[in-house]
């Protein structure tokens, strides 16, 4: 294949994967493409996917007819500069040779220029693992350069602002170049490895510099930093970096970033809009939003926060704040600041509903594999209370001044990650579920998430919260909302306790429900109907008959 020419393969859309059906060719033989641009669809037996072209040029020869199936890394089309011939026959790649790793669209990968690679080494590009992700972090490579690798093997991990992923390689071979060390962030389509078969040497770019990208493809980095608008010498920026420093009028001349030559980290950003946020953040949104500019201090002067000393004695211990520590803070403390938050809470008497978990729960765990918890009841029950009360399933946005109601729930699940921190698995459509669907759909979203194998679209485009501490102990809670959300519901412990029942007191097993909620978007009197709904029906329902 001539070196101005990119093919394109069948990506790996799953982990169990190994095959797919293009649907349909979206566009033609002889037609320009963008990146990005749609190029096919395909179908396997997980799912069906649009898949956005790889290259810019044009589409000069398409290798697989539409309803053909074919082996992932099989070789699709190819596209190449206006004017250039195609290459000839269809020739299939091997099922090793996969272009993509663990996403639902290939990547943009950086083409080699002539001379930069081996011939017959494989470059391995930063994956794009989510719709909205730009850019990723090298957390740390697992295999070192000269080690085997087979095709699948764990590879390196990978580190975003929505998830950290451990990636498999997508070839067989030797790892003949690292390009990119653990601890770097580069953007999605930068160069990150080179496989090939044993005895290849690596890539001899030029002293200091990376190797180009060719026409047509993104490079990661330039060989000295660009000029800045105003006269200054920058390093390149991400379009996470530059989208936070605009949404917080942050002045970028005077950051001093903490990545490779100096590069400003994403985490930089982030620890400054923490830094510029009072420590009250109730207080901070009574005040008009407006532009403000944030210099940072060197990092030797840099203030310490207050009624916190930067001295360690003898027995103290430092340790770094992990990226999805440091994405925690920013987002809360950012949360914090935009919603006046509100928090009311309700008890609720679970006796019916442990009356019914205990007649049904070993044939529910027989049948589903999993138990029949408290959890899966108030997800049921709130399903029901936010299509009652929308205003509880809606953001808000300041700048057209409008609450935007959404007729559907996609409920959020919070999951700890053993102490590392949480995340908010997506339940798409959730209020179309039974109690068994959703305590099904719960199961599966946690076991993702303590697996590690969400991917961003799984923690994105939620409508409402859960956060369930219970199972600790707690009494109740009062949690941050999970922006764009309005409102969010804690489920905490179930005890028993003392309850009064009729003219009588009894022992039930009892809780209290917490809800923190915008209150921007409504008052205090909704937020008490809309949980009086939810313990009414956990209460009153005919649970029995929904798992009959």
């Amino acid at each position: 294949m001539a070196d101005d020419m990119h093919a394109v393969t069948m990506p790996k859309l799953g982990e169990s994967v190994t095959e797919g059906t293009v649907s349909r060719w979206l566009k033609a033989v002889g037609d320009t493409v963008a990146f990005d641009d749609p190029l096919y669809e395909v179908s396997t037996d997980k799912v069906d996917s649009e898949v956005s072209s790889p290259f810019d040029g044009v589409l000069l020869e398409v290798l697989v007819a539409e309803g053909d199936t074919v082996p992932v890394g099989t070789e699709l089309a190819r596209i190449g500069p206006a004017g250039a011939a195609s290459a000839g026959a269809p020739v299939a790649a091997p099922a090793q040779a996969v272009a993509e790793v663990a996403a639902p669209a290939p990547a943009a990968p950086a083409a080699v220029p002539a001379g930069t690679a081996p011939a017959g080494a494989h470059v391995l590009t930063m994956p794009k693992l989510g719709e909205s992700v730009t850019e990723g972090t090298i957390s740390q490579w697992l295999k070192a350069v000269g080690d085997t690798v087979a095709f699948d093997d764990p590879l390196y991990e990978v580190s975003t602002d929505k998830v950290d992923s451990e990636v498999p390689s997508p070839y067989d071979g030797v790892l003949l170049e690292i390009l990119v060390a653990a601890g770097e962030t580069v953007e999605v389509g930068a160069e990150l490895a080179r496989i090939g078969a044993e005895g290849h040497g690596p890539a001899t770019p030029a002293e200091g510099t990376r190797p180009a990208a060719a026409e047509g493809t993104r490079s990661p980095t330039a060989a000295g930093p660009p000029a800045a608008a105003n006269g200054q010498q920058s390093i390149l920026l991400s379009p996470v970096v530059r989208r936070l420093a605009v949404e917080h009028g942050i002045d970028l001349a005077g950051v001093t970033g903490s990545g490779a030559n100096g590069r400003i980290m994403r985490e930089d950003i982030e620890a400054m809009i923490a830094q510029a946020i009072p420590a009250s953040g109730l207080a901070a949104t009574a005040a008009p939003a407006v532009a403000r500019t944030v210099t940072a201090l060197p990092k030797s002067a840099e203030p310490a926060a207050p009624g916190v000393t930067r001295v360690l004695g003898p027995r103290d211990q430092a340790e770094p704040l992990s990226r999805l520590r440091l994405t925690i803070a920013a987002r809360m403390t950012e949360s914090l600041r935009i919603s006046p938050h509100v928090w009311t809470s309700i008890e609720v008497d679970l006796e019916a509903v442990e009356r019914v978990r205990q007649r049904h729960k070993e044939r529910f765990r027989r049948a589903e594999g999993i138990s029949l918890t408290y959890l899966g009841f108030i997800a049921r029950a709130t399903c029901d209370a936010l299509r009652t009360f929308p205003e509880l399933n809606s953001s808000v946005d300041m700048a057209t001044k409008q609450r935007i109601l959404h007729h559907y729930v996609n409920l959020a699940i919070a999951v700890d990650l053993s102490g590392q921190g949480l995340v908010a698995p997506v339940i798409r459509d959730a209020d179309t579920l039974n109690l068994r669907g959703l305590a099904r759909a719960i199961r599966v979203a946690a076991d993702k998430a303590t697996s590690r194998k969400l991917t961003p679209d799984d923690l994105e485009g939620s409508t409402f919260t859960i956060t369930n501490p219970g199972a600790l102990g707690d009494y109740t809670a009062a949690p941050i909302i999970n922006q764009p959300n309005v409102a969010i519901l804690a489920a905490p412990m179930v005890s028993r306790r003392p309850t009064v029942v009729g003219d009588a007191i009894a022992i039930h097993h009892m809780t209290i429900l917490g809800l923190s909620y915008d209150h921007r978007a409504f008052d205090g009197v909704l937020a008490s109907r809309f949980l009086a709904y939810i313990r009414d029906a956990l209460q009153d329902r005919d649970w029995e008959g929904e798992l009959a």
